[in-house]
């Protein structure tokens, strides 16, 4: 190519390099920026001087919350960045710029030059202006312009926000309030827009507290909440218990533990009914009217005060109520402990006969009843109301129905009966919580001895209705074996039956919880898993019982989703939703359609669980479905073959590995083992909220689906995130939150009437 024709060519290529970026020579290069030098301060700098002198360092992005940036000129193409806390007297004095209504980010307008007026050169920009997240302020000016795109634009004014400045002196004072930029606050917050605030406050060794507050454009409000102190050193706050913690260890069998254990019940109601809650009423603070921050009685913002008031006022009235009971709760604990251990033990006694008959064949009306043949013979041990009240209905090991009841007729007081129940655990009839009878129902085999020989018994025991009508009763009646149960009652099974009482033999010289003649439990059967486009995996779970907080409990069935709800699941529900007032947005910060939400309150998870026709699981149906009918907290602990890397996102395989790696944060939901019902990520990735309150101190867990706390303002959310160690990703543990609490760490699933899925 000749030059000639080379020549316009050439001369394009300013213009190209200039349209490339044709606002180049109005933005800050990143070498501009100095790093290490010393920065004079200015007058009426709005950023505070922290030590001897302040040094220039490199931006860095994303700023940081509660932070605000001074960006100083000091030559021509050298500028100083400087981070620090806000100066409160010299912020009153600066012109803001929201980043929002100008549809900028922090990260754009760090870099770009700005102009007291549309005449000016390019090196004629602002010496000083200020930042953070998002705003941009002048000392100088109330407008500014900037160049972009190759045009001049304009930052019109906006209202300067302003700051709200706690004070406490009292020893790890915390503050939380739902439009905090951060989960522990420093003593001085900002930016705020102008308008009405409730915040939480709470301390160590005092009552949590509710106010309000106005922010007004440019202003300090000052917070200085009266928390009031917790009495625990008067000797009036000991209740008179009769009991001590050492008591309860004292106790030797389970029936004397419940007797004392009742005792104790009984002596703190009566504490309970004696304390005087006027004492409360007057030290505690009270509710704000409106118009003390110029609200009306209607206002949104006041109506969450005033529901946030009470709420914390309940709580703060039951830790008042605690602090006057010193020593219950070990007391408590104590007992739990104690009972934990006398009833996993299994039980074996002889029992007193109260009467036997015979069971006959069934006869023609028109015939002698009498003389029908004998099929079984049925005993009666206890009577109505008491620890052991119980039938029994079969025949003997190589004896038959008539033999046996013939042996019973001519030498009863000679037949030893002895019966093996599987564990010492009565079940607890309760009438208003109050304990009114305490009856065994796990029995499982009965045994004759006469004259040095033993004969293994055949049949079945028979619980009255009351007992046998309790919820923890049918559920562990329900787990009988089928097939073992006919082999008892089926002489001609005999073999088989010995067959496994000598493998039984092999593995234990005494075996009573399991035996050859007598029914076991079996494992529940996995739930079936539905794949759905509007919910993902689902997994419908059976009825069952399980061992939740020292307790066994009852939990009738329901759906759950197998996986924590995904942004893209999350997402397309937000899309159809009709009324676009009740969108929630996603604010998850670790973007990916497969991972998991997070950074969502507890309203707004229980939102969209309902918005999907659901709700959030309590906290019983959440550890029921990922324990997965096992008692175990840490699924891998009992997989031989499996890590908890194998199970669970957590601090080893996602925190530490730092902020650059891919690795870092939540990952995409289903990556890792499931529990043995099919569900995931119950242990790590993301936390899940649960419906239920928390309440620091509670005696009773309901014997069926139990509900969590009555009382209680901070809500339960359970299995540990990729944030934590091993040790708090096991099931049963849980923590509590402020329910307009959100973190990357804190995530959701939802459950579901169980109908909603039949059929499929």
């Amino acid at each position: 190519m000749s030059f000639a024709r080379l020549l316009p060519l050439l001369l394009l290529v300013p213009a190209i390099t200039f349209a490339a970026d044709p606002d180049k020579n109005f933005k800050v290069a990143p070498n501009q920026f100095t790093a290490g030098s010393v920065v004079d301060p200015i007058v009426n700098m709005a950023v505070e001087a922290k030590g001897a002198a302040m040094v220039s360092q490199k931006p860095v992005f994303p700023l940081k919350s509660n932070n605000l940036y001074w960006r100083h000129k000091k030559g021509p193409k050298e500028y100083q960045w400087i981070q620090g806390e806000v100066n409160v007297a010299n912020f009153k004095k600066l012109h803001a710029f929201s980043l929002e209504n100008a549809r900028l980010r922090s990260f754009e307008v760090a870099q770009m030059r700005f102009y007291a007026s549309q005449n000016k050169k390019a090196f004629q920009d602002e010496d000083d202006l200020y930042f953070d997240k998002y705003y941009v302020y002048s000392p100088r000016v109330p407008k500014l312009y900037f160049i972009k795109n190759g045009r001049w634009q304009i930052l019109n004014e906006t209202e300067l926000p302003g700051v709200v400045v706690f004070k406490s002196d009292k020893k790890n004072f915390s503050a939380v309030f739902a439009e905090a930029p951060l989960k522990k606050l420093p003593n001085k917050v900002y930016p705020l827009n102008p308008g009405a605030y409730v915040f939480s406050f709470s301390a160590p060794g005092t009552l949590p507290v509710v106010d309000i507050g106005a922010v007004s454009p440019g202003n300090v409000l000052v917070m200085s909440p009266k928390l009031p102190a917790l009495d625990t050193s008067s000797k009036e706050n000991k209740p008179e218990l009769s009991m001590s913690v050492n008591d309860v260890k004292a106790t030797k069998n389970l029936e004397e533990t419940e007797i004392l254990y009742d005792k104790f019940i009984a002596e703190l109601q009566k504490v309970v009914a004696l304390v005087d809650t006027s004492a409360f009423g007057n030290l505690y603070p009270k509710m704000k009217p409106a118009e003390a921050v110029g609200l009306l009685d209607d206002d949104l913002t006041y109506e969450d005060y005033k529901s946030a008031f009470e709420g914390t006022r309940i709580k703060a009235k039951s830790d008042w109520m605690n602090s006057k009971m010193k020593g219950v709760p070990e007391i408590n604990a104590a007992f739990n402990n104690k009972f934990d251990s006398l009833q996993a033990l299994p039980l074996r006694g002889s029992m007193v006969l109260a009467s036997f008959s015979a069971v006959r064949e069934k006869v023609a009306s028109d015939e002698d009843s009498t003389a029908a043949p004998i099929k079984a013979v049925k005993l009666k041990f206890g009577k109505e109301g008491e620890r052991f009240d119980v039938t029994w209905e079969g025949t003997a090991k190589d004896m038959s129905a008539d033999s046996l009841y013939k042996l019973f007729e001519q030498h009863g007081s000679e037949i030893t009966a002895t019966i093996t129940i599987k564990q010492n655990k009565p079940v607890w009839i309760h009438k208003e919580d109050i304990v009114t009878g305490r009856h065994h129902y796990r029995y499982t085999r009965i045994d004759f001895e006469y004259q040095g020989k033993t004969f293994a018994g055949l049949g079945v025991f028979v619980l009255p209705s009351y007992i046998v009508d309790e919820p923890e009763v049918q559920e562990w009646l329900n787990h009988y074996d089928a097939e073992d149960i006919e082999l008892q009652q089926n002489a001609a099974a005999e073999a088989k039956a010995k067959a496994v009482a000598a493998k039984e033999a092999a593995k234990n010289d005494t075996v009573y919880a399991k035996d050859a003649y007598m029914p076991e439990f079996s494992k529940m059967s996995i739930p079936r898993i539905i794949r759905d486009n509007n919910f993902g995996g689902v997994a419908l779970i059976d009825s069952g019982s399980f061992r939740y907080r020292g307790r066994v409990v009852h939990m009738s069935p329901f759906a759950i989703m197998t996986t924590e709800v995904t942004q893209k699941l999350f997402d397309q529900w937000m899309l159809a939703q009709t009324d676009t007032l009740k969108r929630i947005k996603d604010r998850s910060s670790f973007k990916n359609p497969a991972k998991p939400v997070h950074n969502i309150t507890w309203d707004n998870a229980r939102a969209a669980c309902k918005l999907m026709g659901g709700d959030l699981p309590t906290e019983a149906q959440w550890e029921f479905a990922g324990r997965a009918d096992n008692n175990e907290g840490a699924i891998w602990d009992i997989d031989e073959e499996a890590t908890v890397n194998d199970y669970a996102v957590y601090r080893e395989n996602s925190y530490k590995h730092g902020r650059k790696s891919d690795a870092y944060g939540p990952h995409m939901v289903a990556t890792k083992k499931p529990n043995a019902w099919g569900i995931y990520d119950m242990s790590g990735n993301v936390a899940e909220w649960t419906v239920d309150k928390y309440f620091m101190f509670s005696f009773w867990v309901e014997s069926s689906n139990p509900s969590g706390a009555l009382m209680g303002y901070s809500k339960v959310y359970k299995g540990g995130s990729w944030k934590d160690k091993e040790s708090m990703l096991n099931l049963t543990k849980s923590d509590d939150e402020d329910p307009r609490y959100w973190s990357d760490a804190i995530g959701f699933r939802c459950v579901f009437p169980r109908k909603m899925f039949e059929g499929r």
